[in-house]
Parts: C-alpha cells; sequence; structure tokens
C-alpha cells in the first residue's frame, strides 16, 4: 500500500490510485506480500465471480504451516451462508480450522477470554471507539459493540474476520492486514488500540507498538495474555521475557493475567504488580497512556438484562464434557469454575432464556461462572 486513502474503483473493489484491493462483505483484503493472491480475486471481482473471489480469499492462511482448506469444503460452506443455513460451527469445520475451530467455539468461556474482558472494562474508555489488532472471530468486539461503543477489527487472516461477519460482530468495521506492515489506519482515530492473545506472535514488536500507540488518542494500548518467554505456555509465536515486554511497552501498569480473569469471575478489580513480581506469570498484561474514569464493576465482564444466556455447550447433565485433552490441559486444569462447570436445572434454562426483567440470583451466578454464556445467534 502506498498510505494514499482508499476509495471504491469499483464494486467490491478499492484503490489506492497504484493498486487494486478486493474488499468483499465489507473487508478489505489489505494484506501485503500476497500480490498473486489479490490479483486473483481482483481478477475475480472484475469479471463477475464475487463467489469465487470469496473463496480464494477463504483459503488465504496465517502460513505455509496451515493445512490448504479443501476446495469442496469452501464452495459448500459458501453455499450454506449463502442460502441462510449456516452455523459458525459449521462455517469452522467448513473452512478446515481443526484445532482453531475447537478454541475459536468454545473461546467465550476460557480464561484468556475473560481477563481481555476484565482489561478492556478496567482500561478502556466505556463508549469510546475500541481498535482490536489480531481480533480473530471478534469474540471481544461482539460485547464493545453490545456495551461500549464503535470497533474496528483487524486480523491477517481474511476468513477469521469473515467469521466475525457473519456472527459475532456484524456491525464492526474490519480489516484484514499483516501487523507486520503499516496500519491502514489514520493518527489518533480510534480511543483505545487492544492486542490481547495476539502480541507475542508479531515478528516486529517495535513497529506494532509505534503503531497502536499512533492510531489511539491520548497513546492508550492495552496489550493483554502476552506469553511470559521465561514460563511455560502452550502456545507457539515469539514472547518477549518481562523485562523486555516493559523495556517495548513502557506500560503504566503491569498485571499477572491470570489476576484479570479472576477480577472478571468476582467482579472484583484486579491490582496491578511491579514487574519484578511477575517474573514467574505464564501471561502478562500492559496499560500504556492515559488512565480513563473508573466505571461500575460488571458494565462489560458481567450479564446485563435482557442478554438472552443460553447453556454452555461444555456442560452436560452429566458434568463437563471437553472437546480435546490439549482443550482440557490449556484451558481447564489451573481453573476451578471450569473444573466444577455445572449444567443448569430446566427452570433457570428458562429463566436465562426469557432474557428480560430482574434475573434470579442463581442465573446471575451462572452467568458469571461461565455455566451460562450470551452466544452470538447460529453459533452452534
Amino acid at each position: 500500500m502506498n498510505g494514499r486513502p482508499l476509495e471504491w474503483a469499483e464494486s467490491f473493489v478499492l484503490t489506492d490510485g497504484d493498486s487494486l484491493w478486493p474488499c468483499i462483505d465489507g473487508i478489505p483484503y489489505l494484506r501485503v506480500g500476497h500480490d498473486e493472491l489479490r490479483a486473483e480475486a481482483t481478477d475475480a471481482v472484475r469479471a463477475g465471480d464475487v463467489t469465487h473471489a470469496l473463496t480464494l480469499l477463504l483459503a488465504d492462511r496465517k502460513d505455509a504451516s496451515i493445512p490448504a482448506a479443501d476446495p469442496a469444503a469452501l464452495r459448500e460452506t459458501v453455499f450454506t451462508v449463502t442460502e441462510g443455513s449456516a452455523t459458525a460451527a459449521g462455517v469452522m469445520a467448513g473452512l478446515g480450522y481443526g484445532g482453531l475451530g475447537t478454541y475459536f467455539l468454545h473461546r467465550w468461556c476460557q480464561p484468556t477470554h475473560l481477563s481481555g474482558l476484565a482489561l478492556l472494562e478496567g482500561h478502556a474508555p466505556r463508549y469510546g471507539t475500541l481498535f482490536e489488532v489480531g481480533c480473530g472471530a471478534g469474540h471481544f468486539l461482539r460485547p464493545w459493540l453490545g456495551r461500549s461503543g464503535p470497533a474496528i477489527g483487524s486480523d491477517l487472516v481474511f476468513s477469521h474476520l469473515w467469521l466475525a461477519r457473519l456472527f459475532a460482530a456484524p456491525r464492526a468495521r474490519l480489516v484484514c492486514f499483516d501487523a507486520a506492515g503499516p496500519f491502514p489506519l489514520a493518527d489518533d482515530v480510534v480511543d483505545v488500540s487492544f492486542a490481547h492473545d495476539s502480541f507475542h506472535y508479531f515478528p516486529d514488536k517495535p513497529h506494532a507498538v509505534a503503531e497502536l500507540r499512533r492510531v489511539a488518542k491520548d497513546d492508550r494500548v492495552l496489550v493483554g495474555h502476552a506469553h511470559n518467554a521465561d514460563a511455560e505456555n502452550f502456545s507457539p509465536g515469539d514472547p518477549l521475557t518481562v523485562d523486555g515486554y516493559v523495556e517495548a511497552l513502557a506500560p503504566r501498569l503491569c498485571f499477572n493475567d491470570a489476576e484479570l480473569t479472576k477480577s472478571a469471575l468476582y467482579g472484583i478489580g484486579a491490582d496491578p504488580a511491579d514487574p519484578e513480581k511477575l517474573y514467574e506469570a505464564a501471561a502478562l498484561a500492559f496499560v500504556h497512556g492515559a488512565p480513563v474514569p473508573a466505571e461500575p464493576a460488571g458494565w462489560l465482564t458481567g450479564p446485563r438484562p435482557g442478554d438472552v444466556l443460553r447453556v454452555n455447550p461444555l456442560a452436560t447433565p452429566d458434568g463437563p464434557r471437553w472437546p480435546s485433552e490439549a482443550f482440557e490441559r490449556e484451558f481447564v486444569e489451573d481453573w476451578l469454575y471450569l473444573r466444577d462447570l455445572t449444567y443448569p436445572g430446566a427452570e433457570t434454562v428458562a429463566a436465562a432464556l426469557a432474557g428480560e426483567g430482574d434475573r434470579d440470583p442463581l442465573v446471575e451466578r451462572l452467568a458469571m461462572r461461565r455455566a451460562l454464556l450470551d452466544l452470538p445467534d447460529r453459533w452452534l
């Protein structure tokens, strides 16, 4: 990209004056270094075959280490979306997500999701515009849009954003680009920049920090669930040590990410920690920039009147059922709220599904413990 504002060249195609960029379902594909794919998708659009262009973009992977999607399954997936019968679970299967699909499908109750909600609730300006880099399928964009203000989400994988558009965050502004390159956003265009469970993957962290600060007013940047290079972690990436993160981010506040999860579970504030007390923490969180006014606890982490809550699909009458041993090791073993996941009774489920008026305290408690979830429509 040349840094100029993008304009419509024709339907489904944007231009910066030099190059053409496909934009399908309102998601500009601005990933650099993929010129052959970009040109092929643009040519398909200009030939009138938008569906083929979409399947080309949906086949794009993070890198060559991810197995290729099956072309026939992709076409069938696009067809089910077009006819209106698709679910998020079915789309992920059709996209060939494998373990990533399991992660996305059940992210709503994972400790790492709760910690991100608590970080936003305590340190992002409510009703402001949120920008999340590495937003995946929109799990944080959904509650922000429903309870706060506008949201912009980015990811380097187009199909992640397509899932967000279809299910989790249809009202978000979404853009596909690589955080290693220039961020296609203007200076000071958002109120807070947010990277959760993604920052440790970025190859050029000083560049990412500079861009996150550039696009946010008052340099407000939140980085959550950043893996600690000195501690054992389950996921890959290129993490830094605690001191490395402090040098890169110059944070105003530092947290043990697990303390933020507890904050979301119990409706209490999380105490920041001195960096030297975090050397053994598995994951970390940081706040950079100006503080924000305090808001009542629970506005983002807890249930709210009017939410239609559904039973967590991992809860069964016979006890919790985990999708894989790897899932259980990574997300469940250290957390009592998941090990003790309770299947609600029929009356509780009926009250949760009603989604109106003051709720039974039991419903509130089950929602805080994630036995009941505010899931998008057609998620399962």
